[in-house]
């Protein structure tokens, strides 16, 4: 029977070392796929800190990825979408893994907020349930896609969390023609909500980072106007830079996409009335903010949070991909490739808190 690799966080900062499984038969309705790309995340990073009150311990990490299919369980011969699938066909699935059956399934939620959704747990059956792996087993209620043939692994790999999620972030808050946007963060998540806020019409993209790196990619994005970070290093400085951008009023949409907490206070100064700041980053838990809310009251202004993101606004997304993939630099999202076995160094290269990383979205090779 053939084994497989899967990499286990051992505790804060790694390191990470490898277990090794047999590979499972999937059940009637799942498969199980062969990885052959997958991201490192920002949460993953955010995980492997420590961040809050994230455990650290025997934790099998890696959400992101794609893969081609190894085995088909019985029944599965089309994806979500009734396209045919084959073994050999390389194909994007939704991360979350929802049980199907509450009420919040069955009302079409973000598959992420399934009070019973299962979670990777090291040695549990089927093994194989985050990506840091040779292998990750799909169960019969993850949503799979037939992947574009034009687009790579490694820009695939980046679809299931990091395009998807700001996808769904996008939808929820609704961004229209001429509305001013701005994007905290230019990593992968930051350039996707570029590409799809230029898609809808936004005027003006606005992007923070202290990368130089970064904002110039985000430029060949979509984005009108860069604010580096490190250049303007107070908050109060980069709110009034916002403000002469937008006419003095402030952005309709602030997309904080970084995962530093105290970003969403500056996220709503530079809103304008009736403004949306749109949380993203902040998702784990054990770091609160303060935040005086008659700004809020005082102004109709909103913050409202997503993660992750439904089938169908996946399926959207990867629609999104497959028609722009060759209008933007979407090649370009990727900056840095590690074989599995360096994972640690992976880790270690694409560290940004309180240094600066060349790295804007790194992949892990099987």
């Amino acid at each position: 029977m053939t084994s497989g690799r899967l990499a286990v966080l051992t505790g804060k900062r790694g390191p990470f070392e490898f277990r090794e499984f047999q590979v499972p038969d999937p059940e009637p309705g799942a498969m199980v796929l062969k990885i052959t790309a997958a991201g490192i995340c920002g949460s993953d990073l955010h995980i492997w800190r420590g961040d809050g009150t994230l455990g650290t311990d025997m934790v099998p990490l890696g959400h992101e990825g794609t893969g081609t299919i190894y085995k088909l369980g019985k029944g599965v011969t089309s994806d979500h979408r009734g396209t045919p699938l084959k073994e050999g066909d390389r194909v994007v699935y939704s991360g979350p893994i929802p049980c199907g059956r509450c009420t919040i399934c069955l009302e079409g939620h973000n598959s992420r907020y399934c009070p019973a959704r299962q979670k990777a747990v090291l040695g549990q059956f089927p093994y194989f349930r985050s990506t840091f792996a040779d292998y990750y087993y799909v169960t019969p209620t993850q949503a799979v896609f037939k992947a574009p043939d034009h687009v790579c692994d490694e820009t695939l790999a980046c679809v299931n969390c990091a395009m998807g999620t700001v996808g769904m972030g996008i939808e929820v808050a609704d961004i229209k023609v001429g509305q001013a946007v701005v994007v905290m963060g230019a990593g992968g998540l930051g350039l996707t909500a570029v590409a799809m806020a230029k898609a809808r019409g936004a005027y003006p993209i606005i992007v923070t980072d202290r990368l130089q790196n970064r904002l110039d990619l985000a430029k060949d994005f979509g984005a009108d106007i860069t604010i580096n970070a490190a250049e303007l290093p107070t908050s109060a400085e980069r709110v009034a830079a916002v403000k002469k951008e937008t006419g003095g009023l402030g952005a309709h949409v602030v997309m904080e996409l970084v995962g530093i907490p105290e970003l969403v206070v500056e996220a709503v100064a530079m809103l304008r009335p009736m403004g949306t700041v749109m949380e993203i980053g902040s998702f784990f838990p054990g770091k609160p903010v303060n935040i005086d809310l008659s700004t809020l009251v005082g102004f109709g202004k909103r913050i409202v949070g997503s993660s992750m993101y439904n089938p169908v606004s996946l399926g959207n997304t990867v629609d999104f991909l497959a028609r722009n993939h060759d209008r933007m630099p979407f090649d370009k999202m990727v900056s840095h490739r590690f074989k599995l076995d360096d994972i640690n160094r992976a880790f270690q290269a694409s560290e940004w808190d309180q240094k600066s990383s060349e790295v804007r979205r790194a992949v892990l090779i099987p």
